[in-house]
């Protein structure tokens, strides 16, 4: 079990790069053991950080930190977003309607070194109700 203290040590060494791809820590054992997949670090790719700052100014670039540290290396859920794709979506509350969302791919793909980032977000309380009851049916 990762200790609280390896998950601040993994969110403070969170260093993006805005230029160019970022390698993240790997994810905690328990979240590996879940998905049931092997260690590797997770990658945040330039082109996805230029998208997601294109279609989400409203998530400042200071944000993407704690938004992805929380969500990674603290989720509260783990949802299959598409089973297919191996997209699996992390939750974290932030603050009290405040959740950070992080769309993963970890597929074992022969094009990566890594699990992939494909989104991030800020969500709302009713929208993390809206994914977490639709994951459940």
């Amino acid at each position: 079990m990762t200790s609280e203290a390896q998950k601040q040590r993994k969110i403070d060494s969170i260093d993006i790069n805005f230029a160019g791809d970022t390698e993240l820590p790997a994810l905690n054992q328990e979240t590996l053991d879940e998905l049931g997949t092997p260690n590797k670090p997770v990658i945040l790719k330039k082109n996805i950080i230029e998208k997601n700052l294109a279609h989400h100014p409203e998530i400042a670039p200071r944000d993407y930190k704690g938004i992805i540290g929380h969500a990674l290396y603290r989720p509260e859920n783990i949802i299959t977003a598409n089973q297919e794709k191996g997209y699996y979506i992390f939750l974290s509350r932030l603050t009290e309607n405040s959740n950070s969302s992080v769309l993963l791919d970890v597929r074992e793909t022969t094009t990566s070194a890594g699990f992939e980032i494909v989104n991030l977000y800020r969500i709302n309380n009713k929208t993390r109700q809206r994914l977490e009851d639709k994951a459940k049916s």
